[in-house]
């Protein structure tokens, strides 16, 4: 909102009083007047505003052209500032960051074009550091190595000396920054640099994630029942008969849904999809709601899951565990052979689970290896066959609907009881893999339809068109490749990508073109307005079936009954949901992204530690990116490494940006995406999680620094043509 007070003032021609602007700023509830107060005190702190005798604001008159945003900073130095609701974004030289660090708000005007300079930094989001106390052996004066590798250039001063410990990796608490150069206090020893697990936990507390729950979180915990009370069985129906059974991976704790299929009369299909009713045990506002809200989603690394609610319910109470008696919510379906959703209905249910089955064994059923509960469980087999005959005709349906399947390859990092990397895998998705995220899919539509259905405010999940900027990119690369097509986006439906998908899915570098697509997609995001899921065709879409590891499955929970089941609908808790909804959904997205940032670093780390044991040894990729500094060659094991162009003797190498193409001056080599190459595994480097391959079959030149100066300048050469054109 911070943005939205310095455009009403610097429009107004007098001050204006906190009630003037409420009303200029059309504020319409409780939460948005806090954020506007908090925005005030923000501003008037850093003197971006000033008070007057009668309380009244207004904006200091060399401030009137400035603009508010948040700054990512590169590992060179460098910036690029988004406004507050905007896309738009503007590039920041390192001279212009004003010391300003990465995801700081900050105060900029703009220079000319899309350059800016950093005036003031409003807020700070970096508050603590984390990294290794290194000690220099002839001053022997202890400094830290932060492990951000976009801090790597800023000098540490500790001034708690005592409690650094050489190798120790310590969290440390910003005192002050300026110069370059941070001044820290040592508020956490997470370990030893070689203690098994402390390397994953430093990653967690470089992120921000919460390692811990606070004790009133776990004291709240604590005092539910760990068995369904007779008392919480009233109001719902009976499902404990049902063939009901839940189908994960072998190593999950948590389960979350279970699924039943039966063969109507009609010959209509009646899927049942019953999900762990979280929201009966965390009530809006009590300790384990607060720590819900604040995590958004538990956190999946190589070795450990750091779970949005503490284990008593996550593995506890509120998992569908075999043969134990659990609360649910249940979208109840008759779904017809076209892939309709004729008949549909949620409701409160007791459930017993039959059965706990993992993907291996149903999959080797369907593959007729007949594995052991085919035999000591008949019932449960034909069950799961009738279940097979409905996900392949929602598969039939996903295929005519234009729903993405971008079919990308995902890494599974398999680590030892001491926390070693053994290996890196493909993760499989076969048909029970599949079955179950079809069967989930569709009962987030039908959630989400019936709540649209009746106007009243929800959390959608949802995924806009993508640009037709990034498309055109696209298109281009496409081109250069080989790949024909009609390439005409204007009125883009997602089943053009899917056609598109399936005319280049069997060409070597399907991954790589897939991978592209994919990046030229939007973000999925939560929100209160439904504008529908592009990537699942989708006119309507939430989250509903996982409640124990994502909060906006929680809300939508609470929202089904109260809208459902106690049909408590009245002006007020129309007013309050769509209040609520805006501010979950929002805090909810933004926390999927720092969860997802740990995860992916947490898998870099790995791979480079993995890939230690491979050095001098040869390997067969292919180009995955190509850019101003290198080629990235990606493993069929998903591991992506760079080729540097320092490394790149053999000739005076151009970067082409918009061809995507690396050529010799001389020779007239060229390195295009897609292309298989071989390379030998160079060097590894676990704490800057990096992988750095040479080209095996490139002669290597010894006259390497005359060689990359020339280079260099060719480069910076081009890119000056370029720009000029």
């Amino acid at each position: 909102m911070k943005q939205q007070i310095l455009d009403v003032l610097k429009n107004s021609l007098k001050p204006l009083s906190v009630v003037e602007l409420t009303s200029k700023l059309k504020i319409s509830n409780h939460n948005q007047q806090e954020e506007m107060l908090s925005d005030l005190e923000d501003l008037k702190n850093s003197d971006i505003i000033l008070e007057n005798d009668q309380k009244q604001y207004y904006l200091e008159k060399n401030y009137h052209n400035f603009l508010i945003g948040t700054i990512q900073i590169t590992m060179r130095g460098s910036g690029f500032i988004k406004p507050l609701n905007s896309e738009k974004e503007y590039r920041v030289s390192p001279n212009h960051t004003n010391s300003a660090l990465n995801e700081d708000e900050v105060l900029f005007t703009i220079l000319t074009g899309d350059e800016a300079v950093v005036s003031h930094v409003l807020k700070r989001n970096t508050t603590t550091l984390v990294g290794t106390v290194i000690v220099d052996q002839i001053t022997k004066e202890k400094t830290l190595s932060i492990q951000n590798s976009k801090m790597h250039r800023y000098k540490v001063k500790i001034l708690n000396e005592e409690q650094a410990i050489e190798n120790n990796i310590v969290v440390v608490k910003i005192n002050n920054f300026q110069d370059n150069a941070f001044t820290v206090t040592i508020e956490k020893i997470l370990g030893n640099l070689n203690d098994p697990g402390v390397d994953i936990l430093s990653v967690i507390y470089e992120i921000g994630i919460k390692a811990q729950f606070d004790p009133e979180t776990l004291m709240a915990a604590n005092e539910i029942s760990q068995t369904v009370l007779e008392s919480e069985k009233a109001n719902r129906v009976d499902l404990r008969k049902e063939l009901l059974v839940t189908i994960d991976g072998k190593d999950a704790k948590d389960f979350d849904d279970a699924i039943c299929v039966y063969r109507l009369k009609n010959g209509n299909y009646r899927l049942i999809v019953a999900i762990a009713d979280v929201s009966h045990y965390v009530q809006p506002k009590n300790a384990l709601d607060d720590e819900a809200f604040i995590r958004g989603t538990s956190v999946y690394l190589a070795d450990r899951v750091i779970p949005m609610l503490p284990t008593q319910l996550s593995n506890g109470i509120c998992s569908l565990n075999e043969q134990v008696e659990r609360l649910a919510m249940v979208c109840d379906m008759e779904i017809n052979h076209q892939g309709d959703t004729v008949k549909s209905e949620i409701y409160q249910a007791l459930i017993k689970s039959v059965r706990r089955m993992n993907y291996d064994e149903v999959n080797e059923a369907y593959h007729n290896q007949a594995p052991e509960f085919t035999k000591t469980h008949p019932k449960v087999w034909k069950m799961l066959q009738d279940a097979k005959e409905l996900y392949q005709i929602l598969a039939n349906y996903k295929i005519n609907t234009g729903v993405i399947d971008f079919n990308i390859d995902e890494a599974k990092v398999v680590v030892n009881e001491q926390g070693e990397v053994t290996d890196i895998k493909v993760r499989t998705r076969d048909i029970s893999e599949k079955l179950i995220e079809s069967f989930m899919i569709r009962a987030n539509e039908v959630v989400a339809k019936t709540i649209y259905d009746k106007n009243l405010p929800f959390i959608y999940r949802i995924h806009e068109s993508p640009r037709k900027k990034k498309l055109s990119q696209m298109t281009t690369i496409l081109k250069l490749m080989g790949v024909q097509g009609n390439y005409h986006w204007e009125k883009l439906h997602s089943k053009d990508l899917q056609i598109l998908l399936n005319s280049i899915k069997d060409l070597p570098n399907f991954q790589i073109l897939s991978t592209l697509l994919l990046r030229s997609m939007e973000k999925a995001r939560y929100s209160n307005d439904n504008i529908g899921h592009f990537g699942l065709a989708s006119d309507c879409y939430t989250h509903f079936t996982s409640p124990i590891r994502r909060y906006p499955d929680l809300v939508v929970h609470r929202l089904l009954r109260q809208y459902l089941i106690t049909k408590e609908i009245n002006g007020k808790v129309i007013a309050r949901n769509q209040n609520f909804t805006a501010l979950a959904a929002e805090q909810s997205s933004n926390m999927e992204v720092k969860a997802m940032e740990c995860e992916r670093t947490v898998e870099q780390m790995k791979k480079a530690e993995y890939m230690t044991k491979f050095i001098n040894q040869k390997f067969t990729g292919i180009i995955s990116s190509i850019t101003g500094f290198g080629l990235f060659i990606e493993l069929p094991n998903t591991i992506e490494g760079l080729i540097k162009l320092s490394d790149m003797n053999d000739d005076f190498y151009i970067f082409n940006e918009k061809a995507m193409i690396l050529f010799g001056e001389r020779k007239r080599k060229q390195y295009r995406l897609g292309q298989e190459v071989n390379i030998i595994v160079k060097n590894a480097n676990k704490e800057t999680r990096t992988i750095d391959f040479l080209l095996a079959d490139s002669k290597q030149e010894n006259n390497k620094v005359l060689q990359n100066k020339k280079r260099d300048r060719k480069v910076k050469f081009y890119y000056s043509k370029r720009a000029r054109k």
